[in-house]
């Protein structure tokens, strides 16, 4: 498989004072020998180190027959000349020469780094490359002193530090993941050659069922029957049907996710939608009293609540005063306020009217900053809002179990 060299010239290249070969040509006759042609190479040199990186050249051109324009002769920052030891300076003419390199290769072609050469913050700068992934399908090499070896030992060897890097992707992926960052993870794991089907599988099912989209979540598990948990298959089936407990219950969790980080316009929101599925989910499957918010549906959802109880609901609604005075508007769209009036009619929901009312003031906060364009950087009085949506949620749903995405989190993290 062809090569492309990369590293800086030292003062030992291409041979040393007592005209032993330098770590360079002893490199490239190491690479040649193990069918890794060298087909473009890279080399870095201060003012000092000029001629011998023009000697390298030549070596190059007469023993590899290496084209004059294979090789580039790419001289450092002036101030890294006059610092050879900065081992910032020395990383970024490493990543340069990287950048330089990148638009040849391909899945066939390996970055030969040669760590031998140069000054030790030179050399140093290879392995902090590919730690910090700038070098992917990268080797780095050693190449010991020929008067220095002893038995058992290659002269050249390869000592790359692509384990600490992977070591470094999980710990970033890990936290992605538990984060809820499904495409980032997704992106991460990409990047760093880490992904399987499975995990692709898994975070793409993450991403989709976040956001509501429950059939491509479903989609997503296609291919990876026998990889993943039949829970994950159980778990998005309700949610697919329509369940409106299951999508309570979602809905609920994503609500804390959303919470938890932070976001919370984005949570504002969440329980605005939230309470006003509690609200119609009471009045259909609770009272089986079918109304529509919408005006298309207002005329006929106003004749069935007049038809209730022998019209006493409708009585109720007339007499009802709203939180801030003033009596409901009937007769119009049904609103939120009309449905959590008729919810308050009935004796059975005494125990969470109150809880009711506590959220709805939550969800005044919503409008005002949606209408108003209102940021929101806190949740007052969090955990008594917290109590009064659990309250609610165990009256309305049961009590809610784990969020199965924090379960799905840890599931993806012992397949990393």
């Amino acid at each position: 498989m062809p090569s492309i060299l990369l590293s800086f010239v030292g003062n030992q290249d291409p041979f040393s004072k007592n005209h032993t070969e330098g770590s360079i040509i002893s490199l490239v006759r190491y690479l040649t020998a193990q069918n890794h042609p060298i087909v473009r190479a890279i080399l870095l040199h201060t003012r000092d180190t000029a001629s011998n990186a023009q000697e390298t050249q030549d070596w190059l051109e007469l023993e590899l027959q290496l084209p004059p324009a294979a090789i580039a002769l790419q001289p450092v920052a002036p101030e890294f000349s006059a610092d050879p030891i900065d081992l910032l300076l020395a990383s970024q003419s490493a990543r340069q020469a990287i950048q330089t390199a990148l638009p040849g290769l391909d899945a066939t072609t390996t970055l030969e780094l040669n760590a031998s050469s140069g000054t030790p913050a030179m050399k140093a700068a290879w392995s902090i490359m590919q730690a910090a992934g700038y070098a992917p399908y990268s080797r780095i090499w050693q190449v010991r002193n020929p008067q220095e070896i002893r038995p058992g030992q290659d002269r050249v060897f390869a000592n790359n530090v692509n384990i600490l890097k992977r070591e470094f992707d999980l710990k970033v992926i890990q936290q992605q993941v538990q984060d809820y960052n499904y495409r980032g993870a997704l992106i991460t794991l990409q990047q760093s050659g880490l992904l399987t089907p499975t995990l692709e599988a898994l975070l793409n099912y993450g991403f989709y069922r976040l956001a509501f989209d429950f059939n491509r979540a479903f989609s997503s598990l296609q291919g990876c029957q026998e990889a993943v948990d039949p829970e994950w298959w159980q778990d998005i089936a309700p949610l697919r049907q329509g369940d409106r407990r299951a999508l309570l219950k979602e809905a609920y969790f994503k609500a804390l996710i959303q919470l938890q980080h932070h976001q919370y316009e984005d949570f504002l929101v969440s329980l605005f939608r939230l309470q006003e599925n509690i609200l119609q989910f009471l009045l259909v499957e609770k009272i089986g009293l079918s109304i529509s918010g919408k005006r298309s549906e207002q005329e006929r959802s106003w004749q069935a609540i007049r038809q209730v109880d022998q019209g006493r609901l409708y009585q109720h609604l007339q007499q009802y005063t709203l939180p801030k005075g003033g009596p409901l508007r009937l007769g119009e769209a049904i609103s939120r306020y009309v449905n959590l009036a008729i919810v308050e009619y009935y004796p059975q929901f005494a125990p969470i009217v109150d809880s009711l009312k506590a959220l709805n003031e939550y969800c005044e906060q919503r409008n005002h900053s949606v209408h108003n364009l209102v940021g929101v950087s806190e949740i007052e009085d969090q955990q008594t809002m917290l109590a009064h949506l659990n309250r609610v949620m165990r009256q309305v749903v049961g009590s809610p179990a784990e969020n199965p995405l924090s379960r799905l989190n840890q599931y993806i993290c012992d397949r990393l």
